[in-house]
């Protein structure tokens, strides 16, 4: 139970000036917040920018129709095994009880819990991986099975190795973190990126340009278990610079194990309810569209004839527009979420409530102040983003269309998707795993729930926003129960910056969308290719939002603006 604070902070990080005395160790605390924060982002959009490039590619080459949502439909599980497994509860689990061993017992014993639980993860998931591909593998081989399932079933074959490699890569990140190295984990991403653009793209001129998409698309799959494999080499190379030991005695059952193995089932939940709604959202798209059914659009359910609500080629399109929404998710919240982690994690083993309280509301404060904007801003440059990354070659107009409607009711949800990743870690950093795994329960019944209720008239937009909606309401009850433990009296500056951050959020677009809607119609740009059009909407208006909300958030006097790099002039002048 987490116990009242009384102990006063400063607002924000940009408040934390060196002092003397006992608020000198806070101040440096909060710069190097704000700095390995930033750091994270950076690399972080390096690997985005990589990851629109692989976009770029793929769709071009393989389009967003059943081709691709049968890829996408491999790729989630490897996928839900990182959220999960990796950058999910094990690393959640993990984190707080090797920071705690390293202060009560030293670096020796930390490292033999970390070797413990990196063999205990390659055994679990190698065993899990060996049962996946026994049922898999038959059923892309069986003639009887619908070509798209056999398709989708190829897809997860390849690709559900990749699951040991990328968790195995968080749990080592998990190590990095602790010593507040960062540099290795963010990059990483960028050698799957870059292995999937490679695997969409070379094959066709070199290999494969007469192969039809189906087998084309077992070059990207093969390209990501190899994408695999280097980060592994990635973050073996980087836990080395800590000093950590690979070699040495492993403890399967000792204490600190013991302890992780117990709290993980209630953290699977927990931590991961966006990802499961979002692996379960990919397999209605599937399920409830031609593609799950051989083309047809009707399926019998129950002696019940259904016509299914959505076109095929349905998860191409979700997946499109997740990847949208996911872009600054992945940029700030996974950064202040990830950094923010290992020092509330040594807050709850020290039982400070005081510096557990200072830290949430200083990263509740960050988060708001850019996910507030960028959720608005992703809402208006959807459509532009979407057609400069996707246009063209195999992707049309409607293809767009669809992405762009599903996209903006992902967007609504930015803010949510980030502040529930902080709300989460206070709870598990107080050894708390069982209230996160009730609510989040409750969110995957009320995404199922939506889902199948509103995708019979908004197809995949219903799927967004059901994800969206359930987000809102998980960070809505997590912040209630966290303010009811810990009497949160500041939560109120938490709430006076939010609304400052959204008034000009909201002004900010209107400006942007009366812009937007200048440029489409200019006669300069309606000439040309619609891709390249967008692409000059976006290198104009992004830099201009930015401009005008930096603007308004100094009018406003928000010190937050001192810690954004690109912003933070503004706060000087």
């Amino acid at each position: 139970m987490v116990h009242p604070m009384t102990e006063s902070e400063p607002d924000s990080i940009a408040d934390m000036q060196p002092q003397s005395g006992a608020s000198a160790p806070a101040a440096m605390h909060k710069a190097a917040l704000t700095r390995h924060a930033n750091l994270f982002s950076g690399l972080t959009l390096v690997s985005r920018i990589f990851g629109l490039l692989r976009d770029k590619a793929c769709s071009y080459f393989l389009g967003v129709g059943t081709t691709w949502s049968a890829f996408w439909m491999g790729f989630q599980f490897p996928n839900l095994f990182r959220r999960i497994f990796g950058e999910g509860a094990l690393t959640a689990v993990f984190l707080p009880v090797y920071t705690r061993t390293r202060k009560e017992k030293g670096q020796a014993a930390a490292d033999q819990l970390a070797r413990s639980v990196i063999g205990l993860l390659i055994a679990t998931l190698t065993t899990i991986t060996i049962i996946g591909e026994a049922i898999v593998i038959p059923i892309a081989l069986s003639h009887s099975v619908l070509p798209a399932n056999r398709l989708a079933a190829g897809m997860i074959a390849v690709m559900l190795p990749f699951s040991i490699a990328v968790c195995l890569v968080a749990l080592l990140a998990a190590v990095t973190t602790a010593f507040d190295r960062f540099a290795a984990q963010a990059a990483a991403p960028i050698i799957t990126n870059v292995a999937m653009t490679l695997g969409a793209a070379i094959p066709v001129f070199i290999w494969t340009r007469h192969l039809s998409l189906t087998s084309r698309i077992y070059w990207v799959a093969g390209a990501v278990v190899i994408s695999g494999l280097l980060q592994v080499l990635l973050m073996v190379t980087a836990v080395r610079r800590t000093g950590f030991r690979f070699r040495g005695a492993l403890v399967p059952h000792g204490e600190g194990v013991r302890e992780i193995i117990a709290k993980m089932a209630p953290m699977v939940l927990g931590l991961s309810a966006v990802q499961l709604n979002t692996f379960l959202d990919s397999q209605i798209a599937w399920w409830f569209s031609p593609d799950g059914h051989g083309g047809r659009s009707t399926f019998t359910i129950a002696g019940l004839l259904v016509h299914v609500p959505m076109l095929a080629g349905a998860l191409g399109k979700l997946s499109v527009a997740q990847r949208i929404y996911l872009l600054p998710v992945g940029v700030f919240g996974v950064a202040t979420a990830t950094v923010i982690f290992p020092r509330l994690s040594e807050a709850g083993a020290a039982q400070d409530a005081s510096r557990t309280g200072e830290l949430l509301r200083l990263g509740l404060r960050r988060s708001l102040f850019i996910s507030l904007p960028t959720t608005l801003g992703m809402i208006l440059i959807s459509q532009p983003l979407i057609s400069a990354i996707y246009l063209g070659g195999k992707v049309s107009v409607a293809d767009v269309a669809q992405a762009v409607w599903t996209a903006r009711w992902f967007c609504i949800g930015i803010w949510a998707f980030e502040m529930q990743m902080i709300l989460v870690r206070v709870f598990y950093a107080w050894r708390d795993a069982m209230t996160p795994m009730k609510v989040a329960v409750g969110m995957v019944g009320l995404n199922i729930t939506l889902n199948l209720s509103l995708i019979w008239f908004m197809q995949e937009g219903g799927i967004a926003a059901s994800t969206s909606i359930s987000a809102m309401v998980q960070c809505g009850i997590l912040l209630f129960i966290l303010r009811r433990r810990m009497k949160l009296e500041k939560l109120g500056q938490v709430a006076r910056m939010a609304g400052k951050s959204l008034l000009g959020a909201g002004i900010m677009v209107a400006f942007g969308a009366a812009l937007l809607l200048f440029m489409q119609r200019s006669s300069l740009l309606i000439p040309l290719p619609r891709w390249l059009a967008a692409l000059i909407e976006l290198l104009i208006l992004v830099p201009t939002s930015a401009l005008i909300y930096g603007l308004l958030m100094r009018w406003l006097q928000v010190p937050e603006l001192a810690d954004v790099p690109i912003l933070r002039r503004l706060a000087k002048r």
